[in-house]
């Protein structure tokens, strides 16, 4: 279904008429947010001057404190407009998800594709901090599949600090693939020298991979293959999938793109932006955001069935 005929029909099903109906909730969000800040703004205000013309030996202790105030208001202040945007990127995303056949889902634990992800790599495993959002699942052309994002963080030292770096912020695709394997393959962006040191610490560990040699040159100079099965990996990369792979890393602007082929499934990992953002306090962007909703999920549905192929 192309994305405009996606777009009417799902707005004309209901959803226009129920956004609609959201102006009220909107302007109780906004006025809120507005009480909150001017009351907020008021205190922090307050207890900076107070301390300043009260304590002047401890002005630095006011701006402060000010600071702190004005930063939990800002916080406190904006929860009333979060609401009413989550409440309605939950349903806009519900109704599209019910057009195309697939259950959304706004947060979740970890699936068991995001934990294939980490076993082989793909992705950090033990993150000091995990988020899982926005998960989408059903049919995906002719395979069953799931969908979602993940922003994981772990701690790093900067100087006597910690604090808290993404280490991935992006989406999880897992879906069973159409030709039987038994092996696990793995297709990660080529790094150039850090292959071959990455390939020889290898030997010293329990993997049990192996570099694969690929007969399509391009293909050759993008990835790095490895694989338990170096004859089942070649029946897998045949020519014409290394040349679909290319093609989509290229439309996908190459957004650090790898993938595993383990346990009959293909899990696919992906650097992105925040995405599926359908809901927000303004109703003069309802209809940009969810069109680029479907834009995002046409996609990434689109990829899944490039990326498969019927049994032979």
């Amino acid at each position: 279904m192309k994305h405009q005929e996606l777009f009417d029909r799902v707005m004309n099903g209901g959803l226009r008429a129920w956004l609609d109906a959201q102006s009220g909730n909107r302007e109780v969000a906004k006025r809120s947010q507005s009480n909150r800040l001017l009351l907020g703004i008021g205190a922090a205000t307050l207890v900076a001057f107070s301390v300043m013309a009260f304590f002047p030996d401890q002005f630095e202790f006011g701006l402060y404190g000010g600071a702190m105030i004005a930063f939990a208001t800002w916080w406190y202040a904006s929860l009333p407009v979060q609401a009413v945007s989550q409440e309605i990127k939950v349903r806009a995303n519900e109704e599209l998800g019910n057009a195309l056949g697939l259950a959304f889902q706004a947060s979740g634990e970890a699936s068991n594709d995001f934990l294939l992800a980490t076993q082989t790599g793909l992705l950090p495993s033990n993150a000091d901090r995990e988020d899982f959002f926005d998960f989408w699942t059903g049919r995906f052309g002719i395979s069953d599949g799931q969908l979602h994002e993940a922003h994981l963080q772990e701690y790093r030292s900067n100087g006597k600090r910690r604090e808290l770096v993404t280490v991935f912020r992006g989406v999880i695709i897992g879906y069973q693939f159409a030709r039987p394997f038994s092996s696990t393959t793995l297709i990660k962006p080529d790094q150039g020298m850090f292959n071959g040191i990455a390939n020889f610490a290898a030997r010293f560990s329990s993997s049990s991979l192996e570099q694969v040699k690929m007969v399509h040159p391009d293909f050759e100079n993008k990835f790095e293959v490895t694989t338990s099965d170096q004859v089942e990996a070649r029946y897998l990369l045949h020519p014409a999938f290394c040349e679909r792979l290319m093609d989509t890393v290229a439309a996908f602007h190459g957004q650090n793109m790898r993938l595993a082929f383990t346990q009959g499934r293909v899990v696919l990992v992906m650097e992105t932006t925040d995405m599926f953002e359908s809901g927000g306090i303004d109703s003069g962007g309802d209809d940009a955001r969810f069109a680029k909703t479907i834009e995002q999920i046409g996609s990434l549905i689109d990829l899944t069935q490039t990326l498969n192929e019927r049994a032979r």
